[in-house]
């Protein structure tokens, strides 16, 4: 098939998205004055001041001053005919002359004279009186020369960023691309690392303890952290820490030396220290609010992405899409870029709420500020050729609908679909994953990237056909080989059952239930009275036919985590509870469909218990409305475990979920969580 690389139709996006050109600015680097450009300072005393007068010739003289011969000072001064200072026991000229200091006989001796230079003295500069004019003058008299020696080669200095150890194992590791796009940044590259092989991410971060983390661990505490929204408002892109310059040793550079001798021999001297250490992260992130945001995302998305919380591949795959571009030039980059910061907003607006802090509200709305941004660029983006076929296209769309989830799970089905538009443009699954290049050891690109985003938007779909009851299409039985199919040799890796939490094997039955469920339900839509029909006989089997298909399934048990298992189990029991209730109208106080509710119910206390709850929110909903009495209170119970993975989105499904408790209470129509979704219009997409 022939990959389409014109220009996404305009009526498929202009209802969608309005094309931005959103520009950030980035200053350029920080200046660098050459050597010859430092005036002369002959009156300087800091040991710091800095000379390139050219060294004097060996026969050149000076011009000194002529002095009257000293009468009352040491025999070696009168000989020599300088200047004596006097000093007792050994004047100042001897020391220095390294001669013998000799008096005549009867003179008194007195008190070494207080120099004026002492304080240079102290820093360890070689003070040189005044000499007598005479040709024969000590190697202590002659004038200070530079040293010829470059400056010894400074180590690249410490950017604060923690070591290996001080990391949890759990926590995902990404090696800092190297930058050289420009002075600042080459300097800025020797202070990260000078030997960086890629844009590497561990799959076992463990068995890497030499390489540094790129993103530092941030504080759990948010605290401090409440009032950035007001401190650095969310246009803030000029804002940037000092730049540093360090001096340079080269050889036209390098001959740096004071005014004065520095003797070092004693003490080396040192520096100035700067006032701010450059952060690795601005050139990707200029602001300070944006490196906040992105190191709590980077910080978070484990324990609120991945179910099975032991790497971190979206991490992975959406920061090198970023680490690869710098300067803002790629409208896609930047579209990932802001629903990335968004993302980090949402759920800090998340954790302000729930802890009773101010700057939720503000937090919130600076999440859908940059989800804005990102949905106007990535229009920008698919406007062109390129941007059509570019992986990272796909990626903002994926990171976007993220943000549409965490935010209550509305407003998700313009973004989606456009994912999905991108995936048909490029020729569908099969093809895509077949043009996509191979992948790097060690790292998420390629077509495992490739393939990561698919899963990701596939099962995106399949949870939100839940919502809206339409049938899935990239797990449609007529194009699903690509699930189960490897494009080519190098298409040998999957990350969606540590993503979600569930086996690949499982997914595509899933897929069968969800969609034949809701041919059922759309069916039943348009026949208003129902009668004992063949067409509903035929249901009725298909139903049974699933139900025992599900219960006889067994996944790949052997090596597989204990959270995928209990996942396994999860959505079996649901997918059961689905076709007992909305296939074979089987009411909530069924004892079947009570045993699959409450063996639902216990496994996902479990995984709350442990902290592994990401993505079993509607397992809860669907088994969760069909509990009565006491067994309510192990639902909310369930809802507050997960609330410390989750965002919004947990709030929609406990509403859902105490509306259907409402109506059966009340014997009200429409008791089930389908018709809430229904009446109350939410069509939320949950995972």
């Amino acid at each position: 098939m022939d990959q389409t690389t014109g220009p996404l139709p305009q009526e498929s996006l202009s209802h969608t998205f309005g094309v931005m050109s959103d520009t950030l600015h980035y200053s350029s680097p920080s200046n660098y004055v050459s050597p010859a450009y430092f005036p002369q300072s002959h009156h300087s005393t800091h040991m710091h001041a800095m000379t390139t007068s050219p060294r004097p010739e060996s026969g050149a003289q000076r011009k000194r001053p002529k002095y009257t011969r000293s009468k009352t000072g040491c025999l070696t001064c009168r000989a020599k005919k300088i200047k004596c200072d006097e000093a007792k026991p050994n004047c100042v000229r001897c020391v220095h002359g390294q001669r013998e200091c000799t008096w005549p006989e009867g003179v008194p001796a007195r008190k070494k004279p207080t120099s004026k230079r002492e304080p240079a003295a102290d820093m360890n500069l070689d003070i040189r009186p005044s000499t007598a004019g005479s040709s024969s003058v000590s190697d202590a008299s002659t004038p200070p020369t530079r040293d010829i020696t470059p400056p010894t080669k400074r180590e690249p200095m410490e950017v604060n960023i923690p070591s290996l150890a001080s990391r949890r194992h759990s926590e995902p590791m990404l090696q800092l691309p190297t930058v050289a796009t420009d002075a600042s940044a080459a300097r800025r590259t020797s202070l990260i690392s000078s030997s960086a092989p890629s844009h590497a991410y561990p799959l076992h971060p463990s068995a890497h303890t030499q390489m540094l983390p790129a993103i530092p661990e941030f504080s759990t505490s948010y605290s401090a952290h409440q009032s950035y929204h007001s401190a650095y408002p969310v246009n803030s892109h000029h804002m940037q820490t000092p730049s540093l310059v360090l001096p340079r040793a080269t050889p036209h550079h390098g001959h740096f030396s004071s005014q004065r001798h520095i003797d070092v021999s004693s003490n080396t001297p040192s520096w100035p220290a700067p006032l701010m250490q450059p952060d690795p992260l601005e050139p990707y992130f200029t602001s300070v609010q944006e490196r906040t945001l992105i190191r709590h995302y980077c910080d978070n998305a484990m324990s609120i992405i991945m179910a099975f919380p032991h790497e971190n591949p979206v991490v992975a795959a959406n920061l090198q899409f970023v680490f690869d571009h710098v300067g803002g030039s790629d409208s896609a980059v930047e579209s990932l870029r802001m629903a990335l910061l968004g993302t980090a907003a949402v759920h800090q607006s998340f954790m302000f709420s729930r802890v009773g802090q101010r700057g939720a509200d503000e937090a919130m709305q600076l999440a859908l500020s940059f989800r804005n941004k990102s949905k106007r660029l990535l229009a920008a983006a698919c406007s062109t050729s390129d941007g059509l076929q570019s992986d990272v296209a796909l990626g903002a769309a994926v990171a976007i609908v993220l943000i549409d989830i965490f935010s209550a799970g509305q407003n998700w089905a313009a973004t989606l679909n456009l994912a999905k538009s991108l995936i048909h443009m490029r020729g569908g699954p099969a093809v895509l994953l077949a043009r996509s290049p191979h992948s790097k050891p060690g790292t998420v690109s390629g077509v495992w990237r490739a393939r990561l985003l698919l899963e990701i938007v596939a099962v995106y779909e399949l949870f939100g056909c839940l919502a809206n009851g339409q049938e899935p299409t990239l797990l449609s039985p007529n194009v699903s080989s690509w699930w189960v199919e490897n494009a080519n040799a190098n298409d040998s890796r999957s990350y969606v059952e540590k993503v979600f939490g569930m086996s690949r094997q499982l997914i595509p039955l899933l897929a069968r239930v969800i969609a034949f469920v809701a041919r059922v339900l759309h069916k039943r839509s348009r026949i208003k009275e129902l009668g004992d029909t063949m067409t509903d006989a035929d249901d009725a089997n298909n139903a049974r036919a699933l139900y025992a298909l599900l219960d006889n399934w067994t996944g790949r048990t052997e090596n597989s985590p204990p959270r995928i298992t209990m996942g396994d189990s999860v959505y079996r029991n649901v997918a059961q509870i689905m076709l007992l209730r909305d296939v074979l109208c089987l009411g909530p106080e069924d004892a079947l469909v009570q045993q699959h509710a409450d063996t639902v119910l216990s496994l996902c206390m479990d995984c709350g218990q442990c902290r592994m709850s990401v993505d079993l929110n509607w397992p809860v909903i669907i088994a969760g409305s069909q509990v009565f009495g006491s067994n309510r209170a192990r639902v909310l119970s369930i809802f507050q475990y997960f609330r410390a993975q989750c965002c919004y989105e947990i709030e929609t499904a406990e509403h859902i979920v105490l509306q259907v408790w409402k109506r059966l209470d009340e014997k009200m129509p429409g008791a089930d969580w389908r018709s809430v979704l229904s009446d109350h219009d939410l069509r939320a997409l949950i995972l």
